[in-house]
């Protein structure tokens, strides 16, 4: 959880334990804040700190794991062509077609549960 108002933030569970003991709508404890989950919205802005280290991660990484995103919205998506762009090979796990699927090196269209213990077990 993050407070809007303060930055604060703590578990989801600490928050759930609180509406469990009867608290509607539990505020933030350091300053009375609405407290929401620690999710990004849609249309929300995304923290430049977290974009850059992203950014950087994409540019630095030998395999690129899109899983579940149809790779359209930005600027996440864009992950994909940085990390293409510097030579990591590119692997698309989603039930739908997504923009990429062209220039993977994989794509896999099957359930994220049965697909991401595969393609990380050691058996491959």
């Amino acid at each position: 959880m993050v407070c809007v108002g303060c930055g604060d933030r703590t578990a989801m569970s600490a928050a759930l334990a609180r509406v469990a003991a009867g608290e509607p709508d539990p505020a933030c404890l350091v300053c009375g804040g609405v407290l929401k989950s620690a999710t990004v919205y849609f249309g929300q802005m995304l923290d430049e700190d977290v974009v850059e280290a992203c950014t950087a991660a994409a540019a630095d990484c030998d395999v690129f794991l899109a899983v579940g995103t149809s790779l359209q919205v930005w600027p996440a998506a864009g992950l994909a062509d940085i990390a293409v762009g510097a030579g990591a090979r590119l692997v698309v796990v989603n039930a739908e077609p997504t923009p990429y699927d062209d220039v993977a090196d994989l794509v896999v269209r099957e359930p994220i549960g049965t697909a991401l213990p595969r393609l990380v077990s050691s058996d491959g």
